[in-house]
């Protein structure tokens, strides 16, 4: 609403006249209504916490609103360069009073639509993959406990045969000549 006819409503809403003031007075109510902080015109600003730190980027709220929460995060992903690992984790919204709550609260994909007014930020991470048992490079979650102090450790060189440590204390080592030394468990 421009601002003369917003002073004109103002003056009629004024007026001596109650049919004239009620029906500017609702029709200030309205205009009111449809432009209050629950209509949001600027953009969700969207949180990555990646390995290289925090990236944010804005996406425009009109568009997002308008598509399912899937297109939505499909459209974040390709944009930020997303692992297909990643997802949305949290959001954060905007109190009544326009002030932006801190507290991260999990979301409802199916009612993104009716969330996307209140909506201030969304989070987003890596998911991080679970422990299994026997994975390559992980723990042996069924391995036997390390027992300090049983039988000894026997070293072997590439050969196979047991490598004799007092003999390697007394001989000095040139620079050049190298031994390869293999742990193993005593058979």
């Amino acid at each position: 609403m421009n601002r003369p006819s917003a002073t004109v409503l103002a003056q009629l809403a004024a007026s001596p006249n109650d049919v004239a003031a009620g029906i500017a007075q609702c029709v200030q109510a309205l205009i009111h209504s449809t432009t209050s902080s629950t209509t949001r015109t600027f953009p969700i600003m969207v949180e990555y916490a990646g390995p290289n730190g925090l990236t944010t980027k804005a996406f425009g709220r009109q568009h997002l609103s308008r598509i399912p929460f899937r297109t939505v995060f499909a459209l974040i992903k390709s944009s930020l360069n997303l692992p297909d690992t990643a997802r949305v984790t949290a959001a954060t919204f905007y109190k009544e009073d326009g002030v932006i709550d801190p507290t991260h609260i999990q979301i409802d994909q199916d009612s993104w639509s009716e969330l996307v007014p209140f909506i201030h930020s969304l989070h987003v991470e890596e998911d991080r993959p679970a422990l299994s048992p026997g994975a390559a490079g992980r723990l042996n979650l069924n391995a036997n406990a390390f027992v300090p102090g049983g039988s000894g450790v026997a070293l072997k060189n590439a050969n196979g045969t047991r490598v004799d440590l007092q003999s390697l204390r007394k001989q000095s080592l040139s620079p050049t000549s190298t031994v390869a030394v293999i742990p193993s468990p005593i058979s």
